[in-house]
């Protein structure tokens, strides 16, 4: 039986029960997100997915990591762009050649490789 979500208006602004899908998501070790948007498109991340995706099955964690392409991540002009969760490191002008220190250190290992991450800048407080 599918789970109760919650309620919401249906015909006339009758309130009608939302169930939720018997569906289970998969868990993963971690989340790679690789930009597709035009400037990292044009800089080759097609190329790097491939790359990541290649040395994923080499090391055997393809079933460990997911990857998804994405629209745009920002940061355009510094593409291709990753990003890899659950840390939320941001690679910035990833090629690949970089593929295999960021499969091994960071998705195998667990430590984000520093001369490749980009760094964050403080947030700005509330005006």
């Amino acid at each position: 039986m599918a789970k109760k979500k919650g309620k919401k208006s249906g015909k006339n602004g009758a309130l009608e029960t939302v169930t939720r899908p018997e569906v289970k998501v998969r868990d993963h070790d971690a989340h790679v997100l690789v930009c597709k948007g035009g400037d990292c498109k044009k800089r080759g991340s097609k190329d790097v997915q491939r790359a990541l995706k290649d040395e994923l099955r080499a090391a055997g964690m393809n079933r460990d990591v997911r990857m998804d392409s994405v629209g745009c991540l920002g940061l355009c002009k510094h593409g291709p762009n990753v990003v890899v969760y659950p840390s939320g490191t941001w690679y910035l002008g990833v090629i690949e050649q970089d593929a295999p220190e960021i499969v091994e250190c960071h998705l195998k290992n667990g430590a984000p490789v520093e001369h490749l991450a980009a760094e964050f800048r403080p947030r700005k407080k509330g005006r």
